[in-house]
């Protein structure tokens, strides 16, 4: 004995009333706007689109200078907070001064975050996610208060 689902009798009936529905045109207005779009598209210029769409000797170029400024960067702060090297010696006496200050300026925060009792530093960071998590709350209810009965 089969067990039909009286909704599987409704489900053909209903799969055959909408096959013999005609095909619905879309509306002209939505048809000039998609062409317009995608003429918009395609006239943008190579650096406004994606970094994949990039012409291949643009993207290693600006792969290297990405690394090159990294690299500059991490050279540039080890100098600043560690021992720099001879060879640097006439840039340093000209920057001694700015690089002293912001050497003083970065003891003198750690000293400071070296001070702060990690209980706090946890404390805080609890309550954040529990202030987070009463945002999104908040969001949540304030959506479903003004939008869901839309």
């Amino acid at each position: 004995m089969t067990h039909t689902n009286p909704n599987d009798r409704l489900e053909q009936l209903t799969a055959a009333v909408l096959r013999e529905l005609p095909a619905r045109r879309a509306p002209r207005t939505l048809e000039a706007r998609v062409f317009a779009e995608i003429e918009r598209r395609a006239a943008k210029p190579w650096w406004q689109s994606s970094f994949m769409e990039w012409p291949a000797l643009v993207r290693i170029l600006f792969v290297l200078a990405s690394i090159v400024t990294g690299v500059l960067a991490v050279r540039g702060s080890t100098w600043l907070f560690g021992e720099s090297s001879s060879a640097l010696s006439g840039i340093e006496s000209n920057l001694s001064p700015a690089a002293s200050s912001v050497k003083t300026t970065f003891h003198i925060f750690h000293s400071v975050a070296d001070s702060i009792p990690s209980f706090w530093i946890y404390s805080g960071l609890a309550l954040m996610a529990v202030m987070y998590l009463a945002l999104f709350g908040i969001g949540a209810a304030a959506y479903r208060t003004l939008h869901a009965n839309r």
